[in-house]
């Protein structure tokens, strides 16, 4: 699998992403609220569906590549969620929970720099346990993804 076949595939897992993130967000937070278990549950699903439909969709040039295609995508999806989870907070404003949560982490109730910077060093410490959970559901995707029969035409 050439690199352009693996960046066409973390592209497609990006956009997959970020549309069934939405639609799963959409749907579950009218039954069960604003709450993080609503917002991570529904990322960590569209992982699996995006990681999933894109095994399915590159199965060929994966199983070309071997392991080194699997490491290559697994790798670079788990950079694109680094960045999102990074750049996210920046651009959260809509979330109620991403102002609110820090303020119930301290005591005062004006956040001071300080307390923004120290809340934002423990959400950094998180990274590579999110990585993790990253890589590990899109292993299992891409290898459900690989292993699903396509259906003959006809």
């Amino acid at each position: 699998m050439k690199f352009g076949d693996v960046l066409t595939a973390v592209a497609t897992y990006a956009v997959l992403q970020i549309v069934i993130a939405f639609l799963l967000t959409v749907v579950v937070l009218p039954v069960f609220g604003v709450l993080m278990f609503t917002y991570y549950g529904a990322g960590l699903t569209a992982v699996f569906l995006s990681m999933l439909i894109v095994g399915y969709l590159f199965r060929d040039g994966i199983k070309e590549g071997g392991r080194n295609a699997i490491l290559r995508i697994l790798v670079l999806s788990a950079f694109y969620e680094l960045l999102v989870v990074v750049f996210q907070p920046a651009l959260a404003d809509w979330i109620p929970f991403a102002v609110d949560l820090p303020k119930d982490a301290f005591d005062g109730t004006v956040v001071t720099t300080m307390e923004w910077f120290l809340y934002s060093l423990s959400r950094r410490g998180n990274m590579v346990f999110n990585i993790l959970i990253v890589i590990g559901l899109g292993f299992i995707g891409l290898y459900v993804g690989l292993k699903l029969k396509r259906v003959p035409n006809g």
